[in-house]
């Protein structure tokens, strides 16, 4: 049987928007942001497979348009000191997700522990005045018994 129970990454409230000020509880930080985080596994038979899934408040996007971008990136090491960003995985963040999004990630090939960030970027495509305010709150990690756990930040 598969644990269903996802892994607390992190929680907050952060303000993503053009309205500085509409959350007063939340930190605003503008039109993006990005957490860091380390994703370990745990069983090395175990899949190379995890989900991310990223809560919100508020989001109430324009039909039309394509929503906000959650962003999955690897950071890897490609000559000593030097590291590339890979795009892993994104979705698209609209108002028919009910607050609630999950990124499937695949390691596979991938050096272990990974490195990894989650950047989250309001939808710009909509006019300037007319961005979708709302609060990023948490982030959760679903690996199927806990073949990956994940930390906040990049860890050696």
């Amino acid at each position: 049987m598969h644990s269903s129970q996802a892994e607390l990454v992190w929680q907050g409230r952060i303000h993503l928007g053009d309205e500085p000020g509409v959350y007063g509880d939340a930190e605003y930080s503008g039109l993006a942001m990005e957490l860091p985080l380390t994703l370990a596994k745990t069983d090395p038979n175990g899949p190379d497979t995890t989900t991310l899934r990223l809560r919100t408040q508020d989001v109430a996007t324009f039909g039309g348009y394509p929503g906000h971008a959650v962003t999955v990136i690897l950071y890897e090491e490609d000559q000593p000191n030097h590291f590339t960003e890979t795009v892993l995985s994104s979705a698209l963040l609209t108002s028919a997700a009910n607050n609630k999004i999950d990124v499937p990630i695949d390691f596979s090939g991938a050096a272990l522990p990974a490195r990894v960030s989650v950047r989250v970027r309001v939808d710009t495509e909509v006019p300037p005045g007319l961005y979708d305010d709302f609060v990023v709150v948490r982030l959760e990690n679903k690996s199927p018994q806990f073949t990956f756990v994940a930390s906040l930040g990049f860890t050696a």
